[in-house]
């Protein structure tokens, strides 16, 4: 079960990280409810040290809320263009870079684009799609091996956090409207301020 690095008393691990892993991201999926959901994404986004930021994106009325969500989409966008970017890779992965800025572009206009939280359901993909190509690209093919994320727990337990939450994002495939959006929210506000 992927959640036991978390539950090992002897990997030292900071309790907020420790707490979302085990606690929170369960009760996030497992959530029917929009309210639950969004508390649960609340605590996910504390534990990735976004409480404060995260909390205005989602806790005003419009038309605020929309600006703090186009400020965070273009933080993202921003960020993991340097990132890719200014990656060094093998020549045989410069295309792989291209088609991640690419699509980046793509992905980050259609959230600017959406106007509810159902238009988010369908950018899930490719969502997921870009997070794990960047970090594909950050960490070569050993992202596919059973013990990445023992690895990325190990040498930073936020980023371990954070690639737990794209492995249980992966296996849960449908998800509601409001879970959908709060879901891409908190995968790109980790890489937005990575």
């Amino acid at each position: 079960m992927l959640q036991s690095i978390f539950t090992n008393a002897e990997i030292q691990l900071p309790e907020p990280i420790r707490t979302a892993a085990i606690e929170y991201l369960p009760a996030f999926f497992a959530a029917d409810d929009a309210e639950t959901v969004a508390v649960q994404a609340l605590l996910i986004a504390r534990a990735f040290h976004a409480g404060g930021s995260f909390e205005q994106v989602f806790t005003h009325t419009e038309p605020i809320t929309r600006h703090y969500e186009i400020n965070l989409i273009f933080s993202f966008e921003k960020n993991v263009q340097l990132l890719v970017e200014k990656m060094w890779v093998e020549q045989s992965h410069e295309d792989i870079k291209d088609d991640i800025l690419f699509r980046l572009d793509c992905f980050c206009q259609s959230m600017r684009k959406a106007e509810s939280p159902a238009d988010y359901v369908t950018l899930v993909p490719e969502c997921l799609g870009v997070l794990h190509d960047v970090v594909l690209l950050l960490f070569g093919e050993q992202i596919d091996g059973d013990n990445f994320l023992e690895y990325a727990v190990r040498i930073d337990p936020d980023f371990g956090l954070f690639w737990y939450y794209l492995e249980c994002l992966t296996a849960h495939p449908q998800l509601s409207a409001e879970k959908a959006q709060m879901a891409i929210f908190l995968g790109i506000y980790f890489l937005a301020n990575f």
